[in-house]
């Protein structure tokens, strides 16, 4: 990074992404930062510089190699930031470039995990540090047990329907205890406490009602007269269900939505899809599959404007994806019993060719955005509504 905008930097202050330090910092003030930094989406550290922007310069003894040692002492695992110096204003500074971490979750040498929220720095709740080894493929969240579930929660007619399909087995046929059997190996259900509960990925792929234990998971969908989500209000829905039901029905609302202009050929009228039905069908797919459905406090969202389809996920990337990788196939699973059941069920085909297919079909007309925790993808009509 260079002198120009390192001053550029400093004169917009301390954000997300940016962090100031004095030249009176000690080590385990850097260490707290870079892991931070890693946990969340990397930022630049710009030590000698005051809290208001104030360039003080840093002492002798701080240098590229004193930030090195720091980087490969005090931190676990390795992360490997960018440093150099820079003299402004007469005064010398170092500079610490910090890329998204892609083997997380970092600690400090005191074994702490750091994460950054606004311009500030906390450890990470047990929720947070939950989805952090999540993200790095260490925990599976769709096989954790849902506490005060049991295997009267689960559809049998759905469970049956599943194993006569693809397994020829009648389940419904069975005895309890092979029932169970079956539930147990197949991770439907899991160890808890003294007895079973149903995992997060059974109940929400064969569940009653999955939404009762799990509200997280529907989906709100909207639709408005304009391009901004200010106008008008015209239609509002929470859909519910299973995966499966709900990939089919948001499938079908916005179906209703979705223009199809009409185009004579000949003596008959023809109807032309603005967008695809199987590009709508493969986002809705990928929106409910590779979701973190450990964060409580958020849903999925489709909004429908006059020009364009936002459909919204809880949830980054994964811990080695950028949105340059998806585009060209490449897949880290985030829900793994999820996107199990889901191929069986023909609902995916597990080869990562759904976004190079998506891109294909839709050229500029498709917008992929990392938002904070969320995940965007927005799907532009190619006639936009009259």
């Amino acid at each position: 990074m260079d002198t120009k905008k390192i001053i550029e930097i400093i004169k917009l202050g301390e954000n997300a992404a940016v962090e100031f330090k004095s030249g009176a910092v000690r080590p385990d003030g850097i260490a707290r930062e870079l892991v931070a930094f890693s946990n969340t989406l990397g930022g630049i550290l710009l030590i000698g510089i005051e809290d208001n922007g104030e360039i003080t310069g840093v002492p002798e003894h701080i240098t590229e190699e004193w930030v090195a040692n720091i980087v490969r002492n005090n931190l676990a695992p390795p992360i490997s930031p960018e440093i150099t110096s820079k003299v402004i204003n007469n005064k010398r500074i170092v500079s610490v470039e910090v890329p998204k971490g892609l083997h997380k979750p970092y600690q400090s040498l005191g074994g702490r995990f750091w994460i950054r929220v606004g311009s500030t720095n906390r450890t990470a709740t047990k929720e947070e540090l939950s989805r952090l080894f999540q993200q790095a493929g260490l925990v599976h969240f769709d096989l954790a047990p849902v506490e005060g579930t049991a295997i009267k929660d689960l559809d049998p007619h759905k469970l049956n329907d599943y194993w006569s399909d693809y397994y020829d087995i009648a389940y419904l046929s069975l005895e309890e205890s092979e029932q169970q059997k079956i539930l147990n190996n197949a991770d439907i259900i899991v160890p808890f406490d003294t007895g079973w509960a149903d995992s997060v990925g059974g109940l929400l792929i064969f569940g009653k009602y999955p939404q009762k234990r799990l509200p997280q998971s529907s989906i709100i969908t909207a639709v408005f007269r304009g391009t901004d989500i200010t106008d008008e209000l015209l239609d509002k829905k929470e859909i519910t269900g299973t995966i499966p039901e709900l990939i089919d029905r948001s499938f079908s609302f916005v179906q209703l939505f979705v223009p199809k202009p009409s185009i004579i050929e000949g003596m008959k009228r023809s109807e032309k899809e603005t967008i695809p039905s199987g590009v709508i069908r493969e986002i809705l797919v990928n929106a409910v599959s590779h979701r973190d459905y450990s964060i409580v406090n958020k849903k999925s969202s489709i909004y429908i404007f006059e020009d364009r389809i936002e459909i919204t996920s809880p949830g980054k990337l994964a811990n080695t994806l950028t949105l340059e990788k998806i585009k060209v196939g490449n897949s880290a699973l985030r829900n793994h019993f999820i996107i199990k059941y889901l191929d069986n069920m023909r609902y995916i085909d597990g080869l990562g060719r759904g976004i190079p297919r998506v891109i294909k079909a839709m050229g500029n007309q498709v917008i992929f955005e990392e938002i904070g925790i969320l995940f965007r993808v927005t799907l532009f009509f190619n006639d936009p509504i009259p």
